[in-house]
């Protein structure tokens, strides 16, 4: 045996001499940018420094007590660095390394060594992403983490995509735009124009107590993904997915198993370009409904939660000279009651709407990353709408974009937004009833590359509110004690200085 372990290795020596060092690529590259926001009344919907608010008795209103406005200034601050290696177009290794604070919390951090006081967010250098990708005989695996979704701008996310390969689900950010760590299995081109992922993402591991190794409260959060895409053409694709969801947190009762299934298309007929995105909500929630909610009484059993919601939406859009046009529209489902067992808001993994349409409001969408936004609306008083989703939220949108010269672009929106359902029933007594109205937003934006490297970005946003973002009306007619009687115009200004390297 010592002697075969000794002929082995010799071979192996012999191998490392004579063989030629596999040559490995390394390149850097990322984005440095310098944020400054000023928004206003996007919590009290108001100019004046007290809060108008209804009593709820006989629809009447009384000021608020103290300084309650909220209009806010901050600047932040983000530097991300990739690093990419790569050994051939079977194997390559990639990270990317962030900086920054975007908390809106005036403060400009791009480095502070600790979590930052009053809130939660780490201002450390934390990575992003950090990912090998390889080929495995006929599928590309990619193990660690990586951004898993679709976003408008591209950009930083997806500008590593293994050989061209596309890795996010296309559903218009219905689902999930979110950091995964797991794996993603993809096949190779030689299934073109078909092309599979398969997916096994942990989203949480752990136990409810994390500092106490003896607790066996389970805290655990799997996402298994299969999606097919089809490109039967140059101007065509079209892709369908199915994820699901094991969620268990036994301090808060049984598993959460909800699934999503969704369909895209994505078409040019010239001279239009036409993007179709729908996604459907089902599974359950094991005993998701405790005594005393969901119209159960207080004396009986607990209940399963059954999810059952819907979104779709739709983009249209053309060039007209210099000039694109588009339209855009989106529905999701809106529950009806809170007094039976079924949940029909639709919500997604790691919800993030818009990010496929032409043009994405910056207020009523708000994320802060892709839409430049910074003004989150108050939406306590509308219906549990979910303005990172389309629950319960119906839009349309016309937008625009005029290329002025090589150097300045100039963008425009307007949108208006309406509830999907205008009544809920919230106790065996009560249906409260809200006007459709939401609001409508105007946005100015535009563009200027100083150089090719950078940009500057100035925007300007208004959204002016409706009834039915700010109050509701119970049975008796009265609006609901506590919400907002007052209706001034949400503002938000924008500039950006963004660094490409």
């Amino acid at each position: 045996m010592k002697k075969i372990l000794i002929a082995v290795f010799a071979v192996l020596a012999l191998a490392a001499w004579v063989v030629p060092a596999m040559a490995v690529d390394t390149t850097f590259y990322g984005t440095y940018r310098v944020r400054l926001f000023n928004t206003n009344n996007a919590s009290d919907y108001n100019d004046d420094q007290k809060t108008k608010t209804y009593t709820g008795v006989g629809s009447a209103t009384a000021d608020g007590t103290g300084l309650t406005t909220d209009s806010n200034s901050w600047i932040d601050q983000r530097f991300r660095l990739g690093v990419d290696s790569k050994a051939s177009d079977k194997l390559r290794g990639f990270v990317q390394l962030e900086m920054g604070d975007t908390t809106g919390q005036n403060r400009s951090h791009a480095w502070d060594g600790a979590i930052a006081t009053g809130n939660s967010t780490d201002q450390r250098i934390y990575v992003r992403q950090a990912y090998i990708s390889f080929n495995a005989g006929p599928v590309r695996v990619k193990a660690g983490r990586s951004v898993f979704g679709d976003t408008l701008d591209g950009g930083q996310s997806f500008r590593v995509s293994d050989d061209n390969q596309y890795y996010g689900i296309m559903d218009g950010g219905l689902i999930i735009v979110s950091q995964v760590d797991g794996f993603i299995f993809t096949t190779q081109k030689n299934l073109d124009p078909l092309n599979l992922i398969f997916g096994y993402v942990k989203l949480n591991e752990g136990n409810a107590n994390s500092g106490a190794r003896t607790i066996s409260s389970s805290k655990d959060d799997t996402l298994y993904i299969i999606q097919a895409a089809h490109t039967p053409s140059d101007t065509m694709k079209v892709g369908a997915y199915f994820l699901y969801e094991s969620d268990t947190d036994e301090t808060t009762g049984g598993a959460r198993k909800p699934w999503w299934f969704g369909a895209s298309l994505d078409a040019k007929f010239d001279p239009i370009t036409l993007k179709i995105h729908a996604a459907k909500l089902g599974g359950k929630h094991d005993e998701g409904c405790a005594p005393g909610s969901c119209g159960i009484a207080s004396t009986g059993g607990a209940a399963d939660l059954k999810f059952s919601a819907y979104a779709i939406d739709a983009d249209v859009s053309s060039m007209v000279g210099p000039a694109k046009v588009g339209f855009a529209a989106g529905i999701g489902s809106g529950d009806k009651s809170t007094e039976d067992t079924k949940s029909q808001g639709f919500t997604g993994v790691a919800p993030s709407y818009g990010q496929q349409l032409g043009a994405r409001p910056a207020i009523f969408f708000d994320a802060g990353e892709v839409s430049n936004g910074g003004a989150v609306l108050s939406t306590a008083n509308s219906n549990g709408i979910s303005n990172t989703t389309l629950t319960n939220v119906t839009f349309a949108e016309i937008y625009g974009s005029f290329k002025a010269t090589d150097e300045l672009s100039l963008n425009a929106l307007v949108a208006g937004f309406w509830h999907t359902e205008e009544k809920r029933t919230t106790s065996s007594t009560n249906t409260n009833t809200w006007n459709s109205k939401l609001g409508t937003e105007v946005d100015l934006v535009a563009v200027y590359k100083l150089y090719k490297e950078l940009a500057l970005v100035a925007q300007a946003a208004w959204f002016m509110p409706g009834e039915g973002i700010r109050t509701s009306k119970n049975t008796a007619g009265n609006n609901a004690a506590g919400s907002i009687a007052t209706d001034d115009k949400v503002s938000e200004y924008f500039a950006r200085i963004q660094y490409d390297f």
